[in-house]
């Protein structure tokens, strides 16, 4: 017998059983599936805050496009199920029947991941009409299957309630963001009674002095932040004196918990654009889940009541016993991540107001705010890349990946491939940053200098990468200097990063300065290589190949020792790598190492050098972060966070977006006198 009639044998055999199986067990294998998917989105989704594995990212990628699908797939399917007698349905019909709210529950997603991405939050209009077809042929399938004299069908009724509540919240999350958006502009202002204002006082003055309650505070303080800077939202009007009040300023607090309440803010804005937090903790919200919940607990124990004796006996029974016990304890799960998140905090806290809760809280909320404090907020890991160490040929003999990308690039097609992503050398480099944790040394460097740039920029918008840090330490006469930083933004970070790290492996004693400089440096080279777009640098790629390129031949024959002593003295004879012939339009007249040798040897000359150097870096990130669209932010939210956001952040509560004159006397206005007060 030939392999072909062997195979055609097989396939003859198996066939009708797999048809016959998929026409028994296809709609149960399709609820299984898309409860996989829904299990993986709730595990993996409210961690997306500080996961960086690409793997995770894809599962919950592919999660939550096949979540939908498939569910629609078994709806269709449930509507075409074989009735033989429609007065009286089977009862495998009716536990079928069963299904069809429970698909529709899953249409709601789980509470930690309403979105994905941005743009999901856009689409509430057309989610509206898809989750409005689906209750209808939910509807359909129920009127279907139903058997007045049954016990089986009266379950029918909560499990759809719960089913639509849930589909509900989630497209009214969606909604939400998408309307705070479209009302959104500069003479919007909520409207809130005066009476209100006088009666609103700052919520931190009812926390006793006690430092028990310091997490609680913190936590209130960042959301108070939140609400009145809105980061989310593009053009929301605001002022600095808004947040200089002392219940809502952090100017006063040590590197460590000024960053630590960033970060509270950030996840309370990764929580509006991708997470149902937001509606889940309003009054509407919190009877919706309870209703939804009560609901689903009341089928599961009305359906155990009714086949107590025949949960082992008929598999159909076992199944839908099974999922009934995974959907509430999925539910439950969702409702306990909630009742110990920083919403719940805030909940407490404008509760304390209410002599009826606030003994219970008073004791609750230190415990549950100090919980919430070690919860982890985002990866607190930081992109490296070291131009100089990628070009060195000892380091490309040791990297296996390498080798085999460079023996597969011989082959015209595969390199063609790989240039359909991107720049071959750049593709290569894609495999070799790596990501570090962030020392804490860094957070105060940041904002010490930081500090020091605020002082030039006065509520402005940051436009400056090196002008104001010249300034600052009198240096804004040095040629060299003045011509690094005034060059294309590209060209200007590698010129420092290489500058830097020569520096860097000259130093013996290594200051917070010198090594937090270098974090920095590798930090802005890994966003330049791997978020190019992030920076709006659309030749960033060509920039950086030409960059590689020259230093790769320049170190081709020289050990790291000797270029390192050729770039670093004023004698040191740098060649003419690139022919001007060779080089393109855009790198015309930019020969990369007479101006790292030139900028070195300056820099060496400088007692301060490094607070210099550190002071360049920060305000180099700072005009980068500034000058990045909130999209992009939201982006990085949501692929583990960056320093690159925090930064963001920061500036935007110090830089004026208020559309009117006067702001210190705007703050009497009972509209500016509660933004961000919305919930107190």
């Amino acid at each position: 017998m030939s392999l072909i009639s062997w195979i055609s044998s097989i396939i003859n055999t198996v066939w009708p059983l797999l048809k016959d199986l998929w026409v028994d067990w296809g709609i149960h294998f399709l609820v299984t599936v898309s409860l996989a998917c829904e299990i993986c989105l709730t595990i993996l989704g409210i961690r997306r805050k500080y996961m960086t594995s690409k793997f995770a990212r894809f599962i919950t990628w592919a999660a939550y496009l096949l979540l939908s699908f498939i569910v629609k797939i078994a709806l269709g399917k449930l509507t075409v199920v074989r009735i033989d007698d429609p007065k009286d349905p089977s009862y495998d019909v009716e536990l079928e029947g069963l299904l069809a709210p429970l698909l529709l529950m899953q249409l709601g997603y789980p509470n930690g991941i309403t979105a994905y991405a941005w743009e999901d939050n856009l689409l509430a209009l057309r989610q509206i009409l898809n989750i409005g077809a689906a209750v209808v042929i939910a509807v359909r399938i129920l009127i279907r299957c139903w058997d007045g004299s049954s016990p089986v069908s009266p379950l029918y009724i909560p499990l759809f309630i719960a089913g639509f509540i849930k589909a509900a919240l989630w497209v009214w999350a969606l909604k939400s963001v998408y309307d705070e958006n479209s009302i959104v502009n500069a003479e919007y202002h909520p409207k809130v009674a005066t009476k209100e204002v006088r009666e609103s006082s700052g919520q931190l003055e009812l926390f006793p002095g006690d430092k028990k309650f310091d997490s609680a505070k913190d936590i209130l303080k960042a959301y108070f932040r939140f609400d009145c800077l809105k980061p989310h939202l593009v053009n929301w009007p605001y002022h600095p004196v808004f947040v200089e009040r002392d219940w809502m300023s952090i100017d006063i607090y040590s590197a460590n918990r000024a960053f630590t309440v960033n970060e509270i803010e950030l996840n309370f804005m990764f929580d509006a654009l991708y997470t149902k937090a937001p509606i889940l903790y309003t009054k509407r919200g919190i009877i919706g889940c309870s209703v939804g919940f009560f609901c689903l607990v009341t089928a599961l124990c009305r359906f155990a009541v009714i086949f107590k004796s025949a949960f082992l006996i008929d598999m159909y029974i076992t199944y839908t016993f099974a999922l009934l016990i995974a959907f509430t304890c999925l539910e439950l799960y969702q409702i306990t991540t909630l009742a110990f998140s920083n919403w719940a905090v805030v909940g407490m806290g404008k509760s304390l107001r209410m002599p009826l809760f606030s003994r219970i809280f008073s004791r609750l909320l230190p415990f549950l705010a100090d919980r919430c404090m070690r919860n982890k907020r985002w990866s607190r890991s930081m992109g490296q890349l070291n131009l100089i160490k990628e070009c060195l040929s000892t380091q490309e003999r040791r990297k296996p990946v390498r080798v085999v990308l460079q023996w597969f690039g011989k082959w015209k097609a595969v390199r063609a491939g790989l240039d359909w992503f991107c720049k071959w050398e750049i593709f290569s480099w894609l495999l070799s940053h790596s990501h570090q944790p962030m020392p804490s040394c860094l957070r105060a460097l940041v904002l010490g200098k930081m500090v020091k740039l605020e002082e030039k920029r006065k509520y402005l918008p940051f436009n400056e990468r090196g002008k104001w840090t010249l300034e600052i330490y009198g240096v804004q006469e040095n040629r060299a200097l003045s011509s690094s930083i005034e060059a294309k933004f590209a060209k200007s970070i590698i010129t420092w990063h290489i500058a830097t790290d020569i520096l860097q492996s000259l130093e013996i004693e290594k200051s917070d300065a010198c090594e937090g400089s270098k974090f920095l440096s590798e930090y802005m080279m890994y966003l330049l290589t791997v978020h190019p777009d992030i920076l709006f640098r659309p030749t960033a790629n060509i920039t950086l190949e030409y960059a590689h390129h020259t230093l790769t031949r320049f170190l081709r024959y020289r050990d790291s020792k000797e270029a390192i002593s050729m770039l670093s003295s004023a004698d040191g004879d740098v060649p003419l790598i690139v022919e001007p012939s060779d080089a393109t339009r855009i790198h015309r007249g930019w020969h990369v190492l007479l101006e790292v040798q030139e900028l070195v040897v300056n820099l060496r000359r400088m007692d301060n050098k490094w607070e210099l150097i550190s002071s360049i870096w920060v305000e180099i990130l700072c005009y980068a972060a500034f000058d990045c669209h909130v999209y992009r932010h939201a982006y990085l939210l949501r692929r583990g966070g960056e320093l690159f956001t925090h930064v963001w952040l920061l500036l935007r509560h110090k830089t004026d977006n208020f559309p009117y004159e006067n702001p210190d006397s705007c703050l009497q206005l009972p509209e500016i006198a509660l933004l961000g007060r919305r919930f107190f």
